[in-house]
């Protein structure tokens, strides 16, 4: 009897060293950086100005510090970062183990932000009774492409209710 060929063992290497290959160990630990910063960023500066204001870009300086560039979406949360540089500062080494920023720059953007993700609301099923009430109330309409828009519109709309009367 033959022995059966036996498949080689897969050698998977960590990612971390191949991207360090590609782009440089000091570049990759700047992406890192930033990366975390993003994710952390509405616990350094708070929800609100989270919403309104994003880090884009840290650059590295001859010195070994770093600069921070901050997209705000109006000049008034340029100010407002201004005003909070030390503290943006030490939240950034103590949170994100980002070290030695020595400068912090805004540039106005249209559409800066982080904002949250929004959670789409369950569809609520919609019996045969309330499909075939809402039926007849649209039976007088003549025109079927617009009684059919507007019977999918009317049933949208009752799936999608929360029940909230404002």
């Amino acid at each position: 009897m033959a022995k059966k060929a036996v498949r080689a063992r897969s050698k998977l290497t960590d990612i971390h060293q191949n991207l360090a290959e590609i782009l440089g160990v000091e570049r990759l630990d700047q992406l890192v950086g930033l990366s975390r910063l993003r994710r952390l960023w509405p616990h350094v500066v708070g929800p609100m100005l989270a919403q309104r204001t994003e880090p884009i870009e840290l650059k590295p300086s001859a010195d070994g510090s770093s600069t921070l560039i901050i997209a705000v979406s109006h000049s008034t949360m340029a100010q407002q970062i201004v005003f909070l540089r030390d503290d943006i500062r030490k939240s950034c080494f103590e949170q994100a183990r980002i070290g030695r920023i020595a400068k912090i720059f805004t540039r106005v953007q249209g559409v800066a932000g982080i904002q949250p993700e929004k959670t789409m609301p369950e569809a609520k099923p919609i019996s045969l009774q309330q499909k075939k009430q809402l039926a007849s109330e649209l039976q007088s309409i003549k025109n079927r492409p617009l009684r059919h828009a507007m019977f999918e519109a009317r049933l949208a709309q009752l799936r999608y209710t929360t029940g909230e009367t404002s």
